[in-house]
């Protein structure tokens, strides 16, 4: 490929060079090295499209030392799009750099691999902050990211046999047990439509809905769970139900929480309460670096929150960069004439 030329990737030609367990491990690696310092990874930008549109547009850039990865994710969340359009919630578009000159060499899907980075964090949530030999998993909201979340939990806990749908879409929880008993047919799969009595029951628990009110406030977590976010919108009365609170990048984390939650909260007419540093007890890249302690207990009552990083993307895309370059895949287009 010459100067000036890019590879466009399609979806499909993306999921042809990529898969959960590879993306599983691209993703630890990357919260590794965001923990070690050796990334710039600033907070993302939040474009929001309120109160014209019901969504937001969030540009996320990074340099990676680990491969010479330079990148930007740019990501829709429009939670009107499965009924409306029949389009997916969240749609993403990864644009690859050469970090040397800054000139674009690579266009692809994004939706995928953030669907997959996305459950990969939950998996390596669940593999560091969870109970030891936990048998159970609830996942509230059967969407695409619950699915995803899911497979990676069913990868880092093995001696999970038990997965509950919560949903209160009846048609979506059934889609995604008849999906689930498909795809592992050793795993006890159930519904249910009330995720409260779950958080008294279940070992794990991943909330990934797209609901304008804060869900978990409303349970009480039993010893020993551990609750992990994928989208949810966290109260100072949530955080404080739990011993301790994890997230993946605390500085984009409370800022996303904040502004999610009052908006929410200015919405409903209460009070809301910012969450601080102080609330934090970590990032998971720490723990898994060893410079804090995550689970010291079988009784903690653990919360783990992910907003995202985008080294998370970036390292998966350059691996699908590279696999369809010397496959000879994709589109390369003359980007500028040099």
């Amino acid at each position: 490929m010459k100067q000036g030329q890019v590879l466009f990737l399609s979806r499909n030609e993306v999921a042809r060079y990529i898969d959960g367990q590879e993306a599983l491990e691209l993703t630890e690696k990357s919260i590794e090295e965001f923990a070690l310092g050796n990334t710039n990874n600033p907070s993302k930008l939040i474009l929001p499209c309120f109160p014209y549109h019901n969504g937001h547009i969030n540009s996320m850039p990074s340099y990676m030392k680990y491969g010479d990865t330079a990148g930007v994710k740019v990501v829709s969340v429009y939670n009107d799009n499965p009924k409306k359009y029949g389009l997916p919630t969240t749609i993403g578009t990864i644009i690859l750099y050469d970090p040397e000159t800054g000139m674009p060499k690579a266009i692809m899907d994004g939706t995928l691999i953030t669907d997959l980075r996305t459950g990969a964090v939950s998996g390596i949530n669940a593999k560091y902050l969870a109970r030891k030999g936990s048998t159970s998993l609830c996942i509230v909201g059967a969407g695409v990211q619950g699915y995803t979340s899911m497979e990676m939990i069913l990868r880092t806990m093995p001696d999970i046999r038990r997965v509950i749908a919560c949903d209160l879409a009846s048609q979506r929880r059934e889609e995604f047990i008849a999906k689930g008993r498909q795809a592992y047919p050793d795993i006890e799969f159930s519904g249910i439509d009330d995720h409260t009595r779950a958080l008294q029951e279940t070992d794990i628990l991943v909330y990934a809905t797209s609901a304008d009110r804060p869900l978990l406030e409303n349970g009480k977590p039993g010893p020993g769970v551990t609750v992990i976010t994928v989208c949810e919108l966290l109260t100072r009365k949530s955080v404080g139900m739990f011993d301790h609170w994890f997230v993946d990048f605390a500085e984009c984390a409370l800022e996303r929480y904040n502004e999610g939650g009052k908006d929410s909260a200015d919405a409903r007419g209460v009070a809301w309460e910012d969450l601080t540093m102080s609330d934090i007890a970590g990032e998971i890249g720490d723990v898994i670096i060893g410079k804090t302690a995550g689970r010291v207990s079988d009784d903690q009552k653990i919360l783990a929150g992910a907003v995202g990083i985008s080294v998370e993307d970036i390292i998966c895309a350059e691996s699908v960069f590279q696999k369809a370059m010397a496959d000879g895949a994709g589109k390369i287009l003359d980007f500028q004439d040099l």
